[in-house]
């Protein structure tokens, strides 16, 4: 109030380091999904927690408020409220749906509230909570020696994968629900990096064992 014009609006804030994201690689995958008992009701329910993370890229707010009504197992997709209380829809393969299938249909309990409609509740019947599922986690990166593995991780993975798989950053920024490009622009980076390490090892010409003279020049054409 001691002065009208703004004294700070030419000064330009720091920019924060950004550090490079490592997304999981696929024998990381595959020991993270190893590392589940599949033979108990919590490891049916952390079994479908991380295939979800893994195979939509939802974030742990998103996974914690999902609801059965806003799944459609038919077509295999689901409605989340994302940042900005914006809705979007999220598809999901055939190996997650089948997974919270089974969880819905077997081994979640009956809720403490009678008409609760969360997906994912802990023994006692009552909505899963954040910290919950990050102990989830915890206890799994544990168990399969991933010390750095969390559940913003799972959704960078997917991300990372869903390009080297293929996918178009456009459907990829919808999926995510992000409001720009700028984050999505990052994974791009990071899954032309592991294409480059694929191409060094399924290189369709270094795969056929030819091998160079390196003796001399060129000789020119007559």
């Amino acid at each position: 109030g001691y002065k009208e014009d703004n004294i700070f609006h030419a000064i330009k804030p720091p920019k924060l380091p950004q550090t490079l994201i490592q997304p999981l690689t696929e024998d990381e995958i595959r020991r993270l999904l190893l590392a589940v008992p599949r033979d108990t009701h919590e490891g049916v329910r952390s079994y479908a927690i991380v295939l979800l993370f893994l195979d939509t890229g939802i974030r742990l707010s998103e996974l914690v408020n999902l609801k059965i009504s806003d799944i459609d197992f038919v077509v295999g997709q689901f409605k989340v409220l994302g940042k900005g209380a914006k809705e979007r829809l999220v598809p999901m393969g055939l190996t997650a749906r089948r997974a919270v299938i089974r969880y819905k249909e077997h081994v979640r309990p009956q809720p403490v509230r009678p008409l609760e409609d969360r997906l994912f509740l802990t023994v006692a019947g009552d909505p899963i909570s954040r910290d919950s599922v990050s102990r989830i986690v915890e206890r799994l990166a544990r168990r399969a020696g991933i010390p750095r593995l969390h559940p913003h991780l799972m959704r960078h993975t997917f991300a990372v994968r869903y390009l080297i798989n293929g996918g178009d950053v456009f459907t990829l920024q919808k999926i995510l629900g992000h409001s720009t490009l700028e984050m999505t622009r990052r994974y791009v980076t990071l899954a032309s990096g592991d294409v480059k390490d694929k191409h060094r090892q399924y290189s369709p010409i270094d795969n056929l064992g030819l091998v160079e003279s390196r003796r001399g020049r060129p000789k020119s054409a007559l």
